[in-house]
């Protein structure tokens, strides 16, 4: 009898993993169908504002394109784009992306909010473009950000992606977590140069004349320098510090996991 009730338990327990695999298949099928209900659409938006502006766009998955000009205004468009298992539930869930503004004279901030727990199925890219002296800070939690033609201060903070800054006259900061930062600098400004990150490379061109105070360490990998006569206490394979034409603003450079590179132009 004893045995009667152990070879049934034993069953019940067969039947009860049979049920959980049949249920995790299920869970694979619905997961791999999330990728087949897409929805797209295009916001736009042009904003006046003051030529010492500020601009701040936070962002958490897609990428963010900047390019400075000429005039007083702010244009952005916004593709946004949306993830579900049909095409009606993804337009359902991208009629449901919160634009959230704040407008002033001097300021605009804009951000996209996705329902919550939403935010992995949607995405948002950015163009935009501002007046040249517009300071200019970007957030964003997956995905690229490229900038160019800016000449007001630059703030940009990434977890994962790539930083690209081009034809850059103002002070810039800019860190990320996982991915690179790829700087062209017609100058260093008084606010100086600042790039981080933890996983990836650092790379700098500046102009071979720039007056600046050189700091450059990494731990996994190597400085290198080219076409730039840096004067200081510390050259090494991992970190070189010194001044660069005499000395200036600040220019910092760092990663853990990578190179880092200067170069003069």
């Amino acid at each position: 009898m004893h045995g009667i009730r152990m070879i049934a338990t034993a069953a019940r327990l067969v039947a009860v993993v049979a049920t959980a695999a049949a249920l995790s298949a299920c869970d694979v099928v619905v997961n791999s169908l999330d990728a087949k209900g897409q929805a797209k659409d295009q916001w736009t938006k042009t904003y006046s504002i003051a030529a010492n502006g500020e601009l701040e766009i936070v962002n958490a998955v897609g990428r963010i394109d900047v390019t400075g000009g000429d005039g007083d205004r702010v244009e952005v468009v916004a593709e946004r784009m949306a993830k579900a298992i049909t095409d009606e539930d993804a337009k359902k869930l991208l009629s449901q992306l919160q634009v959230v503004e704040d407008v002033a004279a001097d300021s605009i901030r804009i951000e996209m909010k996705a329902p919550t727990g939403e935010g992995r199925r949607m995405e948002v890219r950015y163009h935009v473009k501002v007046p040249a002296s517009v300071s200019v800070q970007l957030r964003n939690s997956a995905g690229s950000v490229e900038v160019a033609g800016l000449k007001g201060a630059l703030k940009i903070e990434l977890d994962n992606g790539t930083v690209v800054g081009r034809e850059l006259s103002g002070a810039v900061e800019a860190n990320t977590t996982n991915g690179s930062v790829r700087l062209d600098v017609l100058g260093v400004a008084a606010g100086g140069v600042r790039a981080e990150t933890v996983n990836g490379t650092v790379d700098l061109t500046l102009p071979a004349t720039a007056k600046a105070d050189v700091q450059a360490t990494c731990v996994n990998g190597r400085v290198g320098t080219e076409g730039l006569k840096i004067e200081g206490p510390e050259t090494t394979r991992r970190r070189v510090e010194g001044r660069l034409n005499g000395g200036g603003p600040k220019v910092v450079l760092q990663t853990t996991n990578g190179r880092i590179s200067l170069t003069g132009k």
